[in-house]
């Protein structure tokens, strides 16, 4: 018989553990080196030991082998949910648990560097535009005012103007405008930086969408921005 492998055999086994807290509460490194640790040679390498005794009734035999062993901690991490919603008010419930156990172990310390680290983590997640239907209230260039349709997006607070009002000429440095939403339910105050062939730029701070997020998600989720 060949002593060169000519089979390539894989047997997965997946365990879903109840654990003390102070183990589920690890980081992941250290989480799978105590698990390592814990189950050692007599679970890691009792099934190539069986196995080759199994084989070696056929005349087979093991001529390499390896494991690998992970984990990952199914508890929500505890981190306020205004955190997340601040750092992230486009992401769903569901989202922004899983946010939360992206982030477990790795939050820098300072609030501005957390907030930043979740912001690029939520991006990272999800970075499509999730819009809701506005309304953008303005003074034209003429002086007049003017409400233009357009949609929110909640990904990065930009407003884009439908194309009726795309057209219109925004009086410069106007001050803040009125964007509202959810049917006048939310209303918010925006910048407006400029004219560029898309439209108006305007956005609205991403402060301001997580103070109304619990509204404006539920649009979304509705619909009626999609």
């Amino acid at each position: 018989m060949s002593t060169k492998a000519n089979v390539k055999l894989n047997i997965t086994f997946n365990f879903e553990l109840a654990l003390p807290d102070a183990l589920v509460d690890a980081d992941h490194a250290a989480l799978c080196r105590r698990l390592s640790e814990l189950l050692g040679p007599m679970v890691l390498q009792g099934m190539p030991t069986v196995t080759a005794k199994r084989l070696g009734q056929v005349g087979g035999s093991i001529v390499a082998h390896h494991h690998h062993l992970d984990a990952s901690s199914l508890a929500v991490p505890a981190l306020a949910q205004e955190l997340l919603i601040a750092a992230a008010p486009h992401l769903t419930d569901d989202e922004l648990i899983q946010l939360a156990r992206r982030a477990a172990g790795k939050l820098p310390t300072g609030d501005d560097e957390r907030r930043a680290f979740l912001r690029r983590q939520a991006l990272a997640m999800v970075n499509e535009y999730r819009t809701v239907p506005c309304i953008v209230t303005a003074k034209l260039t003429s002086g007049s005012d003017a409400e233009l349709e357009g949609k929110l997006n909640l990904t990065n607070g930009n407003v884009l103007v439908g194309d009726r009002d795309r057209q219109q000429r925004l009086q410069p440095k106007q001050g803040p405008v009125e964007v509202t939403a959810a049917d006048g339910d939310v209303r918010l105050s925006a910048t407006f930086s400029g004219q560029t062939l898309s439209g108006p730029v305007i956005e609205v701070p991403i402060a301001d969408l997580a103070h109304n997020r619990s509204v404006l998600i539920a649009v979304w989720q509705a619909g009626a921005g999609a």
